[in-house]
């Protein structure tokens, strides 16, 4: 098959075209290098489709409700407020895909030949093959494949009542009930305003952590101040089965009884995962971590000796859209 490829040179090839890939592809022409960027899935960034912009358009509605209820506090008498589930959603992903639009409308003014749709994987340290069709032979190559959302696999019997953060902004209309698995900074943010615009919510997690605090001192102040507003447990020992169109969670309370309970949806915010398991790493020379992560300097981003660098959500270090571009 190899010997039916077309082969391209390039100094630098840019794997995946969100947040940290473009800003590398620019970094490479800007420094007056052959750049090509190749993306084998959707355009626009995890930040803009799936992350920080869409979650804070559902954040400021549910500010906007929970204001509402304070107005006591100001000698001012509260108005009821009756949430439209299903313009909120409508406006969420509307404002969602004109963002989208920016990015992809960047990419779409890119050079054609400085741009590759397919999905890349490792021949050697300077070789990608692009869908078994295009051999691509760079000086440098970048990983910024971003991440996926992970979560246990017998969660996969729940169907299509189990979403992650990628599925929530999908939504056309606000679900009746969430259960949230994981408080961390994802977990904490949807599960919030999802209460805050009337969806009754429960929040569960495993060792005791809250967000991305270490101080247990604040740990606790933390969780206090959430469950003033819904159920936060931290370590919770629950089990969860699909029945129907509900999910149920068997659990057991803070109060220690055992209470069983059905949701419209779980909702897992269980961490991410670097997409890298397909990028034929085993072909390179890279020393990888338990989880298949090239090992990498942070401070250059380089994999050991090779040419290859890896940035943004791929590092696995610090998912955050500025830091990705900055990297």
């Amino acid at each position: 098959m190899a010997g039916t490829q077309t082969t391209i040179e390039t100094d630098v090839a840019v794997i995946g075209a969100g947040t940290a890939g473009l800003a590398a592809y620019r970094a490479a022409k800007a420094a007056g290098r052959r750049a090509l960027l190749i993306e084998g899935g959707e355009h626009g960034t995890t930040c803009a489709r799936v992350g920080c912009m869409p979650s804070k358009l559902l954040i400021a509605p549910a500010e906007a409700a929970h204001a509402v209820g304070r107005f006591a506090a100001f000698g001012m008498q509260p108005v009821a407020v009756k949430v439209d589930r299903r313009a909120v959603m409508e406006r969420v992903r509307v404002e969602r895909d004109r963002f989208v639009a920016f990015v992809t409308d960047d990419v779409d003014a890119l050079p054609d030949g400085d741009k590759l749709s397919g999905c890349a994987t490792f021949v050697d340290d300077r070789t990608l093959s692009i869908d078994d069709r295009i051999l691509v032979k760079a000086a440098s190559i970048v990983i910024a494949t971003g991440s996926s959302p992970v979560f246990p696999v017998a969660w996969r019997a729940l169907g299509d009542r189990l979403a992650t953060n990628e599925d929530v902004f999908e939504w056309h209309e606000l679900p009746e009930s969430v259960a949230v698995f994981g408080p961390g900074v994802v977990g904490l943010e949807l599960g919030q305003a999802l209460h805050r615009l009337g969806v009754r919510v429960k929040v569960f997690g495993r060792g005791g952590g809250v967000g991305p605090l270490s101080n247990p001192a604040l740990i606790d102040h933390a969780r206090k101040v959430f469950d003033q507003e819904f159920y936060l447990d931290t370590n919770a020992h629950a089990e969860v089965a699909r029945d129907g169109d509900e999910v149920v969670v068997s659990y057991r309370a803070l109060d220690g009884s055992t209470r069983t309970e059905r949701f419209a949806y779980l909702v897992a915010a269980t961490g991410r995962s670097p997409n890298v398991d397909k990028l034929g790493l085993e072909n390179t020379t890279l020393a990888l971590d338990a989880r298949g992560v090239p090992l990498y300097d942070r401070t250059t981003l380089q994999c050991g000796g090779s040419s290859i660098f890896v940035a943004g959500d791929a590092s696995n270090d610090s998912p955050v859209l500025h830091e990705a571009s900055d990297e």
